[in-house]
């Protein structure tokens, strides 16, 4: 329990910043589906570049358990740890903004522009909830540890340095619910995608 309970407490400490972050990467998701809805086609890039051949493609939407490995390999070591974690330990706060332009993008390429895309989007919503959720406990980490180097007082250390080893055991304290977190949005994206979404696109 005392694994769970450790994230809990760092949450607790600053509720306040873990709203912001919440509606701040909701938002930004929302404003990118918002404006490709205004802008129908637009296309923007991702943290993730092409180049998926097209048998990949089909073996992963035939082979949920491996679909489900891939997306959360995406969404832990892209999204998590190259979009948010990395950024934030060479430049404060970094990566906050950078997962934010990403949802945006996101929101664009998913945006219910047609019938067939608001569909997929029926069982994508609560993928999109859950993923996002993981995310921003890796902003909250993000956030704590850039916060402790600037002002180091917000975290109960008298130097800069006590406080970024501090920041640092609470990011690695969150990697764990984070990690449950987009397994579960991503082995969920991929059972959803290979046996619901097809039902919901014939019915």
């Amino acid at each position: 329990m005392t694994l769970f309970r450790r994230p809990l407490d760092i949450l607790r400490s600053d509720p306040r910043a873990l709203v912001l972050l919440l509606v701040l990467i909701f938002g930004a998701l929302l404003l990118g589906m918002g404006t490709g809805l205004l802008f129908p086609g637009l296309e923007l890039p991702t943290l993730v570049a092409g180049g998926v051949s097209d048998e990949l493609v089909t073996t992963m939407v035939t082979n949920p358990w491996l679909f489900g490995t891939v997306i959360l390999l995406i969404n832990l070591f892209v999204a998590a740890l190259a979009g948010i974690v990395l950024p934030s330990l060479v430049v404060p706060f970094l990566g906050i903004p950078v997962i934010a332009v990403y949802m945006f993008n996101v929101g664009v390429s998913i945006a219910p522009s047609d019938r067939t895309a608001a569909i997929v989007l029926i069982p994508h919503s609560l993928t999109l909830i859950i993923e996002l959720t993981g995310y921003a406990l890796a902003m909250f980490g993000a956030y704590q540890l850039g916060r402790g180097w600037l002002r180091p007082a917000y975290l109960g250390a008298s130097t800069r340095r006590h406080a970024y080893l501090i920041g640092l055991r609470r990011l690695a304290a969150l990697a764990l619910p984070t990690v449950a977190i987009l397994v579960i949005g991503a082995y969920y994206e991929a059972f959803s995608v290979v046996y619901l979404l097809p039902q919901l696109l014939t019915a």
